[in-house]
């Protein structure tokens, strides 16, 4: 072979083996660039979901600390409002915050068609069993007056709850009505205004389970939930409220119960169950 020939099949060799090492080394470049663009692209990704995962717990913790944390008994506060007074006062008050409705502070209230007994008397004497059956379950229970002469009207009875920063205010009264066959008992919740928003859904609540348990246990006619925007007690007060009206003393036969001894103690064994249930349960 001659001397050029060699040289010519030389260079081809070396042209050849030139171009599989270059291959070889590009592919290395290609894939290095490939796995790099790979962890760039896995590297994005975790970091965009790392803000969703924390967001995630943190709304988690947020829900959490949201929770309503249940309270004991002996962390509850209970305002019992006695309802009237035996004496009267013409002075007049606001019906409700910025309202130009004017509505005496302290009306009489009814009398038994029998018995001749003053609401007042039958109220406070409920109260007052009420107020021993509360605390013996571990409340603190506040009365707005302990005397029946005291006069308050109802927008200072409403600022004894709201200063307490009452759980519950229970205003007790008895009812009447222009006839004499019309009996059982009923349950007076705010209704949703602007003043009474807040305090709406919980009051309806709390008045609708002490209402059944009252007409469970005394097993008295059921006149129902009515909610009422014209109550100066609920229209000034900030924390839930409810009246409840425990029978009609212009009845015959409900006048001589509310007048006795044990139907006072029935009635506010009643109320103070279902006061608990609705507290507690």
């Amino acid at each position: 072979m001659s001397k050029i020939k060699k040289n010519l099949l030389v260079s081809i060799c070396i042209f050849i083996i030139g171009g599989i090492i270059y291959g070889a080394i590009h592919m290395d470049i290609v894939k290095g660039e490939s796995v790099q663009a790979i962890k760039i692209k896995v590297e994005n990704i975790n970091i965009t979901k790392k803000p969703a995962v924390l967001k995630v717990k943190e709304e988690k913790k947020a829900m959490v600390a949201q929770k309503p944390v249940l309270k004991k008994r002996s962390d509850m506060v209970i305002v019992i409002d006695p309802g009237h007074a035996s004496a009267n006062s013409l002075a007049k008050e606001q019906q409700a915050p910025g309202s130009n409705i004017m509505k005496i502070k302290e009306s009489g209230g009814a009398q038994g068609i029998k018995t001749k007994t003053p609401e007042y008397v039958v109220n406070m004497a409920v109260a007052v069993r009420l107020k021993s059956l509360l605390e013996k379950k571990g409340y603190t229970v506040i009365m707005t007056k302990t005397q029946n002469k005291l006069m308050l009207g109802n927008i200072a009875r409403a600022k004894v709850g709201n200063t307490a920063k009452a759980d519950l205010v229970i205003r007790i009264h008895a009812d009447s009505n222009n006839n004499s066959s019309v009996k059982g008992a009923s349950m007076l919740v705010p209704a949703d205004t602007k003043n009474t928003n807040a305090i709406y859904k919980t009051s309806k609540r709390y008045g609708t389970i002490v209402l059944n348990n009252l007409i469970g246990s005394v097993g008295m006619t059921n006149r129902g939930v009515v909610e009422r925007n014209d109550l100066t007690g609920f229209n000034w007060s900030v924390v839930p409220v409810i009246l409840v009206e425990m029978g009609f003393q212009s009845n015959d036969y409900e006048d001589k119960l509310l007048a006795t001894v044990s139907y006072q103690n029935k009635l506010s064994k009643a109320l103070s169950e279902g006061i608990d249930k609705a507290l507690i349960n």
